[in-house]
């Protein structure tokens, strides 16, 4: 019996693919949400596929390629949905699976322990969800709020460090938009065993000043700016600033760029920054801070991939 050198894959909802397909990528996006439940306000409800289809050509025509959709169940998640606009707008699209914060998680969750709720993540990303046969691409967004890690939580995140090492996948997290708990949430994975290359900690460009962002790229992780174009959390500057100064300081291979796009009017047919604007506006201000082309690629092709990729193996 020979074993051949692992390949890589990545699990998209239209099947797995080559990682080198990629492209262009952003790494926090919901195409699709449904927050009513949890957040009473009709600005977190996107529902409309036709329009969705038509807002990413402002991605796709100017190169992007693919979109990873953090949204899970609790909070609107359409894996059939996510296929046709895949299909439609072509597209492509990673699903994640898991429990997005406490206030929101179904009652499975508190009656589970983290080995099952891991075996449910499992069997999404080999299996697919339900019966559709769509299979999540990575674990993700799971979060925690500002001030602990609450043990339901905690069980989320135990679960999901389990099933990154049955499956390989990335694990992507919500932390407030000042990255609060992020070490927390290392420390939880790590000590689960998670593979800190693929754990994504998100919501971290806001902070003022990279000093914040260093000790937590020093551990590994992919450090995740996603709230680009949120001006009314902070300055574009100061995740400009922040993005090029991770650059500078040797972690711009481990820096992954978004939008966090999940309201409506983020939409730029209800007047807002749209799918394109990290490629059209906030890529020109890291060039004006230094980053190069190659910087760029890092952090919009190679990164994702490497990422977001997982091995696999054929024994023979």
């Amino acid at each position: 019996m020979t074993t051949q050198a692992p390949e890589s894959e990545v699990i998209t909802v239209l099947g797995p693919i080559d990682p080198g397909k990629m492209g262009i990528t952003q790494t926090h996006e919901h195409l699709l949400i449904d927050a009513m439940d949890h957040y009473p306000d009709y600005r977190f409800v996107i529902d409309d596929e036709d329009v969705v289809i038509q807002e990413l050509s402002e991605f796709t025509s100017r190169g992007g390629r693919t979109i990873c959709d953090v949204t899970v169940d609790e909070i609107g998640r359409d894996p059939e949905a996510l296929v046709r606009i895949s299909q439609a707008a072509g597209v492509n699209v990673l699903m994640g699976c898991g429990w997005y914060r406490e206030f929101g998680y179904p009652p499975i969750v508190e009656q589970r322990t983290s080995r099952e709720l891991a075996d449910i993540l499992v069997r999404e990303i080999e299996v697919g969800v339900g019966d559709t046969g769509i299979r999540a691409g990575f674990i993700g967004e799971i979060g925690t709020g500002r001030h602990f890690i609450k043990p339901a939580e905690e069980r989320v995140f135990r679960a999901a460090a389990m099933a990154q090492q049955r499956t390989g996948v990335a694990i992507t997290t919500h932390t407030t938009r000042w990255g609060t708990l992020a070490h927390e949430q290392i420390d939880l994975l790590a000590e689960c065993g998670a593979d800190p290359s693929k754990v994504v900690i998100g919501h971290l460009g806001d902070r003022i000043g990279v000093k914040h962002l260093l000790p937590l790229a020093e551990r590994g992780v992919c450090v995740e700016i996603d709230n680009i174009g949120y001006v009314d959390y902070q300055p574009e500057y100061v995740r400009a600033d922040n993005a090029a100064a991770l650059i500078k300081e040797g972690f711009g291979n481990q820096l992954l760029l978004s939008e966090d796009i999940c309201m409506l009017s983020h939409l730029k047919y209800q007047g807002g920054k749209g799918f394109g604007y990290l490629l059209e506006v906030f890529l020109p201000m890291l060039v004006e801070r230094g980053a190069a082309e190659e910087d760029i690629h890092h952090a919009l092709v190679t990164n994702p991939a490497r990422a977001f990729a997982r091995e696999i193996s054929h024994d023979g």
